[in-house]
């Protein structure tokens, strides 16, 4: 494998990870090549995806770079997510929600002022 193979898969396994974008500066450093070099290597990796028609794309976003879902998986996206999600909140966890909803901001001790205890919720 070579030292530019190596480095695309650092990328990859880096910016999986992120939970926000990388700046080219930062990619550099860990793969120890050139701001122009990451960001070529960036944009073939982008364009490797594009080609294999993944339901992921590498974008060049906020400074930084990051994946994110192929614009149009939308809908299946949104299905995913609101369908997903029928968890209910416990009674302490919306007593915690009204209190930062009415009083943000504020910190973990003072909600716990306000409530009367000392949970952590």
């Amino acid at each position: 494998m070579t030292d530019r193979e190596t480095a695309s898969r650092a990328l990859e396994a880096i910016l999986l990870v992120a939970d926000q974008p990388v700046p080219s500066g930062l990619l550099a450093e860990l793969v120890d090549m050139r701001v122009p070099e990451v960001d070529d290597l960036c944009r073939e990796i982008s364009a490797g995806y594009e080609v294999d028609g993944r339901g992921f794309i590498l974008v060049r976003v906020a400074g930084g770079w990051r994946y994110q879902t192929h614009p149009d998986l939308a809908p299946y996206v949104e299905r995913f997510v609101l369908e997903g999600q029928s968890a209910r909140l416990s009674a302490a966890a919306l007593e915690t929600l009204a209190i930062v909803a009415y009083k943000q901001p504020l910190s973990r001790a003072q909600v716990a002022a306000i409530a009367g205890s000392t949970s952590t919720r």
